[in-house]
């Protein structure tokens, strides 16, 4: 029999061991843009995230831009805490409040795992709606 698993509302990221940024032998620092590709790639890992993701620039000029993602981070790192601002397309016709939430919770924990950085917000805007591309090649012949 297994023990039922509890969460902690407050703090998903309770129970994951804290990595001491400043310690007696010096700091360390963790940029923004760090933060940011790893709020990317966790969003982009969950479940009903899909599409590229095309603001500003990238819009009117896609060839401009490296890199299509499903989704772009922009990040406010504090000592120990990061706030997160996400913009990601969800594939039609998942329920938008729920992948969010797994976004939410997967980039928080992520973020938590990798720097050792304690998301107080994780802001996520939702530009599209998606329709996921069909199985495989179409022939002509």
């Amino acid at each position: 029999m297994t023990a039922p698993v509890t969460i902690n509302a407050a703090d998903p990221t309770a129970d994951l061991p804290r990595a001491g940024l400043i310690t007696s032998r010096g700091e360390t620092i963790i940029t923004p843009q760090v933060v940011e590709k790893i709020a990317t790639r966790a969003a982009s890992e969950v479940h009903g995230v899909g599409g590229v993701v095309q603001t500003g620039l990238s819009r009117l000029l896609p060839w401009s831009v490296g890199g299509a993602s499903p989704a772009r981070a922009s990040a406010e790192v504090d000592v120990e805490t990061v706030t997160v601002d996400l913009t990601v397309n969800i594939l039609y016709p998942e329920p938008v409040a729920v992948v969010t939430n797994g976004v939410r919770a997967h980039v928080t924990r992520r973020l938590a795992e990798l720097c050792g950085l304690r998301a107080t917000e994780v802001n996520i805007a939702v530009p599209a709606l998606v329709v996921p591309p069909r199985g495989g090649r179409r022939r002509v012949e």
